[in-house]
């Protein structure tokens, strides 16, 4: 720094004004970054309060390159408090910053964030920093607006943004969306909140404070590491902007667009967070839908379409797509009400052929769900009191709050000891998604003593919620079942996802199924690092792909069923393939560091599927004989009935000698014992292991049906591995 530089504003840092001062140097080309750092090393001997003050102020005004997105300065804004009054900045001099806050009373993201802006509202407020909220969606009216605040328990001011204006001085085009301002107007920060939540994302703790960080760093007098973020959320809805086309309107064809693809979840009432059923609330979503429908977010939909076609496909034709998107780009008409379809019926409680013979809920009392965070899965285990076979013609799952239910798969559990092999998937709740009746003289048996397992998962949406999610069964007469229909498992808990990895894949094969069945749905399922997933069947040395799921989605547990069963007849093996993403490329991951193993939580991993398969009674069996065989048995079966995957084979899968498929077996099932034993006493009982080998793999494993599971019977269960991973061959 040159003398001049120093005679001329070192007695303008220790005697004047702050805005004095800013005033004088903001157009000042000398001031630079670097040059301010290297009078910040001038005065720092100097231990006097003004100048500490000083620093401060130099740093926090002179640097503009270095600040948020240009904009002009805000001089202050006059908004219609959401309670009363009006919403201005404060005049406070002890208010160095105002953190303005965009939010919406539907998006989802600005649900989330509520609770954790208010945490921050309370925690900054004694260090001079003041929250404000603004509502700038046309769609959101002061009623709404006041409810959102209260749901959340927000009491830092909030104003109704009427015209824009906030938002357009601002450059605001996402809720949520954030803004630090000092007290000359200047943005010093832009952008998102944190990393937590993202659409479609709820991480299980925040690795990324954008927000904090940038307040903590200039109230120290530093420039924020990042004073720029992408916001990410629900665009700020505009409404109608002048139509220019009025060849599409709302009431002639976007109105039936959206009956067809979007109303059945988004009305009141339902999973969707905002209802597209009037043109009021679409006209303020308008932006956002086209971005979801093209970003292929909405509607929800993963498997590839090549291949089998799916009864409950939820693809957007092209031809929607491109109505949607005309219609946004044209100003979102109106058009004629006379063009208007008829509301769409709303079916209210059960959707099945009749009222159920059976309704058990999931718990005796009402299940609490927190404001916000990630809810791992819970299970709830019910008791029907079943003392004969049950056979169930249809089932629904019901859930109890559909604002936090964002899915529900109910399966049945054999009674302990059972020789039955089956798990049964019996229905599910998925937005969006009718599980289908099955046909005339169809039927899924439930034996007696079983037990159901509700499988649920939620998501928070910034207020305490409470779910008793149920399921309704209608029964059958057994005399008038021609086909059982049954859930074979595929299940493949040997595998270990070194840290990193961006494509780990697993496969499998499905033990047995029988071959004169008719393959009804396939159920994929993996946790977080789930990428994609195929399943094939092979026959006359082909293979054939059955279901391709490319991007698979943990949030969307679809069972995708099939438009026509198709026969097993022809195949001799199921196979399935699993690949994980566990590099920190996936934004679901919780630690890209992490070894990963089976396990039932989020932050474990499984591969896993389902297959519903209607196999036909021969009724000159009794309804015994029609159970699925026990492993022990099946080797002995006919081909005719039933196929033992790899049973055919001259020689085992990886072309291993029986020797080594021995040595490999016994290494697998020591090193199984010793993770799992956790009392050490050479055998596994079901409170050792996770509750997902509890639910699915326990009665396959469990030979001698004594309830426990022995090293002889690892080893055996080993044997039956297409593959076990090297890490688990271990000495």
């Amino acid at each position: 720094m040159n003398d001049h530089t120093q005679q001329k504003y070192f007695p303008t840092i220790l005697k004047h004004s702050y805005l004095d001062f800013t005033k004088m140097v903001r157009p000042n080309p000398l001031i630079n970054a670097s040059k301010i750092s290297k009078m910040i090393k001038c005065l720092l001997p100097i231990p006097t309060d003004s100048v500490k003050r000083a620093i401060l102020l130099i740093v926090i005004t002179l640097n503009a390159s270095s600040t948020a997105k240009s904009q002009s300065p805000i001089q202050d804004i006059s908004l219609e408090g959401i309670q009363g009054g009006t919403v201005t900045l404060s005049r406070d001099p002890s208010v160095q910053f105002h953190v303005i806050c965009f939010l919406g009373t539907e998006c989802p993201m600005a649900r989330s964030y509520g609770p954790k802006l208010q945490r921050f509202s309370e925690s900054y407020r004694e260090q001079g920093v003041e929250f404000i909220g603004v509502m700038s969606n046309i769609q959101d009216s002061l009623e709404e607006a006041r409810d959102y605040a209260n749901d959340l328990n927000l009491t830092f001011p909030i104003g109704k943004d009427r015209d824009f204006t906030v938002a357009d001085s601002l450059g605001a085009t996402r809720t949520p969306e954030v803004f630090v301002v000092d007290r000359t107007g200047q943005t010093r920060y832009q952008g998102r909140i944190d990393n937590q939540y993202s659409p479609g994302i709820t991480r299980s703790k925040t690795t990324s404070n954008d927000l904090t960080d940038a307040i903590d760093a200039l109230l120290l007098g530093e420039i924020p590491e990042n004073t720029v973020t992408e916001a990410v959320g629900c665009i700020i809805g505009r409404g109608s902007q002048k139509p220019v086309d009025f060849s599409v309107t709302y009431c002639k064809q976007i109105s039936r667009v959206l009956q067809r693809n979007c109303v059945e979840c988004h009305r009141t009432g339902e999973i969707g967070p905002f209802s597209l059923e009037e043109y009021e609330e679409v006209v303020g979503w308008g932006e956002t839908c086209l971005e979801v429908v093209e970003l292929g977010r909405m509607p929800p939909w993963h498997a590839n379409t090549q291949h089998l076609v799916f009864a409950n496909q939820r693809n957007m034709p092209p031809r929607d797509k491109e109505l949607l998107k005309q219609w946004v780009e044209a100003g979102m008409p109106f058009g004629d009400t006379e063009d208007l379809p008829a509301r769409m019926a709303r079916t209210n409680g059960w959707r099945l052929p009749r009222e159920p013979d059976l309704v058990l809920p999931m718990s005796n009392r009402d299940i609490d769900i927190p404001a916000e965070g990630t809810v791992e899965y819970q299970y709830f285990v019910v008791d029907p009191k079943f003392s004969e076979d049950q056979w169930i013609t249809a089932a629904q799952v019901q859930p109890g709050n559909t604002a936090v239910v964002h899915h529900c798969i109910v399966f049945v559990r054999p009674p302990d000891g059972s020789s039955i092999n089956q798990n049964g998937f019996l229905s599910a709740y998925v937005p969006g998604q009718i599980h289908s009746p099955l046909p005339q003289g169809y039927a899924q048996r439930i034996p007696a003593g079983s037990r159901l397992v509700f499988q649920m998962h939620y998501t928070t949406n910034g207020k305490p919620q409470r779910d008793r999610t149920q399921i309704g069964m209608i029964f059958a007469k057994p005399e008038s079942v021609t086909h059982e229909v049954m859930t074979v498992g595929g299940f493949e808990q040997g595998f270990e996802i070194p840290p990193g990895a961006p494509n780990h894949s697993v496969e499998s094969r499905i033990p047995w199924f029988p071959t004169d069945g008719h393959l009804l749905s396939i159920t994929p399922h993996m946790h977080l690092r789930g990428k994609a997933f195929r399943f094939s069947a092979i026959g006359q040395n082909k293979t054939r792909t059955l279901l391709e799921v490319p991007n698979y989605d943990f949030n969307w547990q679809h069972n995708y069923e099939l438009a026509e069963p198709l026969p097993l007849s022809d195949f001799d093996s199921l196979q399935f393939i699993s690949t994980f993403d566990n590099s920190d490329q996936n934004p679901y991951n919780p630690d890209p560091k992490a070894t990963v193993w089976w396990g039932d939580q989020t932050w474990e991993e499984m591969s896993v599927v389902f297959l519903s398969i209607a196999k036909p009674l021969h009724r000159s069996r009794t309804l015994d004989d029609s159970k699925p065989e026990p492993i022990d048995a099946r080797q002995s079966v006919s081909q005719n009935s039933t196929r033992l995957n790899g049973s055919n084979n001259e020689n085992p899968p990886n072309h291993f000698t029986q020797a080594d498929r021995n040595l490999r077996s016994k290494r697998f099932a020591s090193n199984y014992m010793k993770r799992f034993d956790q009392n050490q006493d050479g055998v596994l009982d079901s409170n050792e292991l996770p509750q997902g080998t509890r639910l699915y793999l326990f009665n396959r494993m469990d030979r001698n049906r004594n309830k426990r599971i022995e090293k002889d019977e690892v080893i055996q269960e080993a044997m039956k591995r297409n593959k076990i991973p090297e890490q688990w061959l271990q000495e």
